[in-house]
């Protein structure tokens, strides 16, 4: 016996799908948080003299990659995005400014016009488009921040994409403290 759906069958299916859609988009719990660096940080009321902790941190980031391959030099644009977290549950972190270096050692761009809190648990990114390859293979952030009391210094790492061909290419470099250059 072959089974035969008939188009009141067809027709029922699609409106049930629909009310489907429908019931389905509205049960979402939260919309993730997607929003600019000006949205996540205010501006800081004032830069203490004596800050409780401090430093400066520097994270390797590469914007263009040689992948020497087939005895030829072949490069791939990469997206990078520098993550600054502060881990503190409790009190906030101010960034001081985020400067970015090319290969020569050359700042190319600083991120922050002013000193900005980063709250509790808060992070903010800086992101370099794939497009944008002035950093070069070598390329570098400085992150300065301070808080006011004792903290543990804040998260910071960089993430670069990317697609040579049709391998895709991801990696990241966790930053790291610097001892002798804490107050460029």
């Amino acid at each position: 016996m072959r089974w035969q759906i008939g188009w009141p069958g067809v027709a029922f299916a699609i409106v049930l799908f629909g009310i489907g859609l429908v019931v389905g988009s509205y049960r979402h719990t939260s919309e993730p948080i997607h929003s600019t660096v000006e949205e996540r940080l205010r501006p800081a009321a004032s830069v203490p003299s004596e800050a409780a902790a401090r430093g400066t941190i520097y994270v390797p980031v590469y914007s263009t990659l040689h992948l020497g391959v087939a005895n030829r030099t072949s490069t791939v644009d990469l997206g990078a995005t520098l993550s600054v977290r502060n881990v503190s549950a409790v009190h906030p972190i101010t960034l001081d400014w985020v400067r970015y270096y090319d290969s020569v050692g050359k700042q190319v761009r600083d991120y922050l016009d002013k000193a900005s809190t980063l709250p509790p648990m808060g992070s903010v990114e800086f992101v370099i488009q794939r497009s944008d390859t002035v950093g070069g293979p070598g390329a570098n952030f400085l992150v300065h921040w301070h808080a006011a009391t004792t903290v543990d210094e804040p998260l910071i790492e960089a993430i670069m994409v990317g697609q040579a061909g049709n391998a895709g290419v991801s990696f990241s470099s966790r930053g790291r403290t610097l001892t002798s250059s804490a107050d460029r």
